[in-house]
């Protein structure tokens, strides 16, 4: 087993203390025990890309679509769709639409998904699906929203374009009642926002070119210097809980961010930059509590944090993984988690999306009906030393 790579966090107050990465044996064994299981594996319709949970209900909704597939190949087949997991094992299709769908959270406590041609769509128990007519118009054509998070009675969206041409530096805000487009900093106009997340009263956003900044009191910025060097220094991903937050990105090389007030008289926040060439790049991360933080990326890499020490799992699917989310109930006494992607780089109608579960035993899982065998030896621990 290699040596803990521990970094000790002085330069700011933030719930995590260090970040640590193991690398594992030289050659794994085939039985050695997972960071997730496989649940669902060739799961037709395409891809998956994010996935939020909540413990109240036992329930997660997951959000994706055919990635980089022209609409004219998929002939009657939905662009994007959302799924609702109820534990224990059952997937099923709650909403479809006609753009891929990017990102799901919840808004007034219920599921939305948002994605490409600035769709944005609700579901309601009971009354099933629609689509939230945003009422706004880009000169440069219509956005992707690439994430959302609700803060208060404020809903904040942020995106852009896979076009060099599209719209870039995308910031909007919805009230309840009416979206508006919002001014970004400067640096920000022409770059692509990937996420955004909640920060105790204020946002977090993260985007190409390593740009970062903060929502307070409506006003965007300026950037947070992040001191990611480089032209690998994509921003794809937000998590936070309270006044910390973690990012992550890259591509041919993972980078991972640390982030917390480093001046609480000025409200003040500096990012720490973690980058390791053990890893690719990092497409997901959830910052589920103090003690437990996963990330998810290309080639089906894994890893969880509690911390203090990391510890990087063996990949058990060649599938990008895109997104990581789940419960954890307060009293401790249940932690769901799902890591969703797929094959991201198939560019026509036999896209399949996979699903990687922890905290579901279940024998068999079922989409929709149809059953799908489980693979993978659970780690009961959260892997590592003292994890």
């Amino acid at each position: 087993m290699k040596t803990w790579q521990t970094v000790v966090t002085a330069a700011f107050a933030v719930t995590t203390a260090a970040f640590a990465l193991a690398c594992g044996p030289d050659v794994e064994p085939d039985n050695r025990p997972d960071l997730f299981r496989v649940a669902v594996n060739g799961l037709p319709g395409g891809s998956l890309l994010s996935v939020y949970g909540d413990h109240r209900v036992g329930r997660a909704w997951l959000a994706g679509g055919y990635v980089g597939v022209d609409p004219a190949r998929l002939g009657t087949q939905p662009a994007g769709r959302l799924l609702e997991y109820a534990a224990p094992g059952r997937f099923r299709t709650v909403c479809t639409a006609d753009a891929v769908l990017w990102w799901t959270a919840p808004v007034d406590g219920a599921p939305w998904a948002a994605g490409e041609r600035g769709r944005v769509v609700r579901y309601r128990e009971g009354a099933g699906c629609e689509t939230v007519a945003t009422g706004l118009t880009f000169p440069e054509g219509e956005p992707t929203f690439w994430g959302f998070t609700q803060v208060g009675n404020v809903t904040w969206f942020v995106g852009g374009s896979a076009l060099p041409t599209g719209p870039k530096g995308v910031l909007v805000r919805y009230d309840g009642t009416t979206f508006t487009r919002v001014e970004v900093p400067a640096e920000a106009r022409d770059v692509n926002l990937y996420k955004v997340a909640a920060r105790d009263g204020d946002v977090v956003v993260v985007g190409e070119r390593g740009v970062a900044f903060r929502v307070v009191a409506g006003v965007a910025g300026p950037l947070d210097p992040t001191g990611i060097a480089g032209s690998d220094n994509r921003l794809f991903t937000v998590s936070c809980r309270g006044q910390s937050c973690w990012a992550v990105g890259g591509q041919n090389t993972g980078v991972v961010l640390q982030g917390g007030p480093n001046d609480p008289a000025t409200g003040g926040f500096a990012w720490q930059p973690r980058a390791f060439t053990e890893a690719r790049g990092w497409n997901g991360v959830w910052f589920a509590d103090e003690a437990n933080t996963f990330l998810v990326g290309v080639g089906g890499q894994t890893m969880h944090t509690n911390g203090l020490q990391s510890f990087m799992a063996r990949s058990l699917t060649p599938a990008t993984l895109h997104g990581v989310g789940g419960w954890v109930r307060p009293d401790g006494s249940s932690t769901v988690v799902l890591a969703v992607g797929g094959e991201l780089d198939t560019a026509d109608a036999t896209q399949r999306g996979v699903i990687l579960l922890r905290g579901d035993d279940s024998a068999s899982f079922t989409v929709d009906g149809a059953t799908f065998a489980p693979s993978g030896e659970l780690r009961r621990s959260l892997g590592g030393t003292g994890q």
